[in-house]
């Protein structure tokens, strides 16, 4: 997932990895938080310091599908330097995400509801 995020980034080397993982982690808790959406996966993206000024990233996310990838990637444009375009990619990401949280693909709400008529009665 690293990888992929990385790679949709107008940014070259190694200098904004840190900046790419922290914004990954707050797009996943701002679907999983604000929009209540489940995440077929997880994200699990380390950057340990190797030997001199080197890191290593090691990305163990098994987080594949790919509208949640596309969200992340949004997010990760739209927050990483001062993109041109930014009103343009949060209202994608917004649309995006508005999609996701309607989708029973992406979302628990069925099984929350029959949760609460069960306990309702």
């Amino acid at each position: 997932m690293f990888t992929e995020v990385k790679d949709s980034l107008p940014v070259s080397g190694d200098d904004y990895d840190a900046q790419i993982i922290r914004e990954i982690r707050a797009c996943a808790l701002d679907l999983t938080t604000s929009a209540e959406i489940v995440l077929p996966g997880e994200i699990s993206i380390t950057r340990t310091n190797g030997e001199g000024d080197t890191w290593t990233i090691i990305d163990n996310s098994t987080v594949t599908d790919d509208l949640i990838i596309t969200a992340i990637c949004i997010w990760c444009n739209m927050r990483i330097g001062n993109p041109p375009n930014y009103e343009q990619l949060r209202q994608a990401y917004n649309s995006l995400k508005g999609q996701l949280r309607l989708s029973s693909t992406y979302t628990n709400y069925s099984g929350q509801l029959q949760a609460e008529e069960a306990t309702n009665g």
